[in-house]
């Protein structure tokens, strides 16, 4: 391992320290994978015999953190493990983070303690620590126990990765798993536990009498989108369609034959610029390439705006 890739000296909290890994955690580490085998092998190949191999391993792009209990119990001190991976400076200055937390000190906030530790490296400055400005967690929407960890101390849900990785899940069988997204940022560490990013909210107004069916401009936009759609063929009110937008976290889709003042006043009532939302005219039977260029537009007025 380079000079410039030199591990961050030890950090120590109230009830757990975290240091690099070392030849000395052998037997710690042994004893702590084959203890926890059954639980971790839901979603991950465990490996009581690999910290050669991840010692080896230590780079610029790939650090691990051992987590050990200052107050040992059950013949091993070692709470668990995180890998700081995939490091990636220049524009982008991100890394993903794995991690296993080991028996008997599952459930006990002794690893979220650690975790807190880690990201305390992983964002503080250069040398001794990394300097990163995001870090994401790729976690199986089954793996609740790890989700509501990252969650526990600041974590957001960012998004869904279709066929992430090759693991195995509940049925222990290895597949592609989809896996959810959680990330945090430097600019908002350290964070609140199960701090909220709301989601951002976009809309669009299909102007004219709803379409008849499914192929219509407006379902198919709202689709697209992932909002919901608010059209007057289901509440023929105009007023209550836009309370209904105002309500929707996501924003969403109005389908109704609407225009000038009372147009501009709904969106304004809905907690929207009218000068941002992108009006359309209807058509029955939109296109997908129709309907992706609008969703398009849709999008990338809503980003100028946060600009």
């Amino acid at each position: 391992m380079s000079a410039d890739a030199a591990a961050p000296v030890p950090v120590r909290g109230d009830r757990v320290e975290v240091r690099p890994p070392a030849p000395a955690d052998d037997g710690a580490y042994a004893a702590a994978v084959t203890r926890s085998a059954q639980r971790l092998s839901e979603f991950a190949v465990p490996d009581p015999y690999n910290l050669p191999a991840i010692i080896a391993s230590q780079s610029a792009t790939y650090r691990t953190f051992m987590v050990h209990a200052l107050e040992p119990e059950d013949g091993h001190g070692l709470v668990g493990r995180a890998n700081v991976a995939n490091v990636v400076r220049g524009s982008f200055n991100s890394a993903t983070i794995g991690y296993d937390a080991y028996d008997p000190y599952v459930g006990k906030g002794l690893f979220a303690e650690g975790l807190q530790l880690i990201l305390d490296l992983v964002f503080g400055d250069e040398p001794q620590g990394m300097g990163l400005h995001r870090i994401e967690a790729n976690i199986q929407p089954a793996n609740v126990r790890s989700a509501g960890l990252v969650r526990s101390v600041g974590f957001t849900h960012e998004g869904f990765s279709r066929d992430f990785l090759n693991l195995p899940g509940t049925d222990g069988r290895r597949a592609w798993r989809d896996h959810d997204r959680y990330t945090m940022l430097a600019d908002d560490w350290p964070a609140a536990p199960y701090r909220h990013e709301p989601w951002r909210r976009v809309a669009a107004v299909v102007a004219g009498p709803p379409a008849l069916d499914q192929r219509g401009l407006a379902p198919q936009l709202a689709s697209e989108l992932a909002v919901p759609l608010f059209s007057a063929s289901v509440v023929p009110a105009v007023a209550t369609l836009f309370e209904l937008l105002r309500a929707s976290p996501v924003g969403g889709v109005i389908e109704a034959k609407v225009a000038g003042p009372e147009l501009r006043m709904g969106l304004a009532r809905a907690s929207l610029d009218p000068a941002v939302v992108p009006v359309f005219e209807p058509m029955h039977d939109a296109s997908k390439r129709d309907v992706v260029a609008k969703a398009l537009r849709v999008r990338a007025a809503f980003a100028a705006r946060e600009r």
